[in-house]
């Protein structure tokens, strides 16, 4: 069986209507973008803030002594 090669040729065309159909692609991409991301709200802000000045805890690993090896 043959195959069949594709050619894919583009072409502008300019439209009467092109800046209003652009500018509600741009809108839609902006909303969609917009609905993705979830926005801080004030609460969330808020609960950030309280921590900003916790003191700092050691993790599970000791800290670092003169010799490499331990």
């Amino acid at each position: 069986m043959k195959k069949k090669s594709w050619k894919i040729a583009r072409t502008v065309q300019e439209r009467q209507d092109g800046q209003k159909r652009w500018d509600r692609a741009y809108l839609l991409v902006l909303e969609i973008a917009q609905s993705a991301s979830p926005s801080i709200t004030q609460e969330a802000a808020q609960m950030e803030v309280d921590h900003a000045s916790s003191n700092l805890c050691p993790g599970i690993d000791p800290t670092s002594g003169p010799d490499p090896n331990h």
